[in-house]
């Protein structure tokens, strides 16, 4: 506890930390995370000086622990239900399949520029079925 402020939560990582204040904020709990530049800017010194500390009014503990450990799961299931369906746009034109992965080829065109010192245009992405071995253009790739 650092000047009569309780730490109510301790993070490894700031990214975490945040996101959590983010939500005690978002519910009108003020909040301070002690701890969040030292450990931005030399992470290794996380474990070192207690990590991120999320520390909050004394008054206002109780209430932003119940709302950090709050199971919030159930929501996201019912957002995800309400997601519209999958188009099929990433299925395979020829099989149907959707085990398809995309085919970045300005790394191959990167690499080739090492040796080549001449500009490749090669910047093309297209999507492969690695079920039946098709290569198509997405529209949207």
């Amino acid at each position: 506890m650092a000047n009569g402020v309780p730490t109510v939560l301790t993070f490894r990582d700031i990214l975490d930390a945040q996101a959590a204040a983010a939500l005690l904020e978002a519910e009108g709990i003020e909040c301070v995370l002690a701890n969040e530049y030292l450990v931005g800017m030399a992470w290794t010194y996380s474990t070192a000086v207690g990590g991120v500390q999320l520390q909050v009014a004394p008054d206002r503990a109780e209430e932003a622990l119940a709302l950090l450990a709050a199971d919030e799961s159930s929501s996201l299931a019912e957002l995800e239900a309400d997601l519209p369906a999958r188009k099929g746009d990433d299925a395979c034109p020829r099989c149907g399949s959707e085990d398809v992965t995309l085919i970045r080829w300005s790394r191959y065109a990167a690499a080739a520029m090492l040796f080549v010192p001449l500009p490749l245009f090669i910047w093309r992405n297209r999507v492969k079925c690695r079920s039946c071995g098709n290569e198509w253009r997405s529209p949207d790739a």
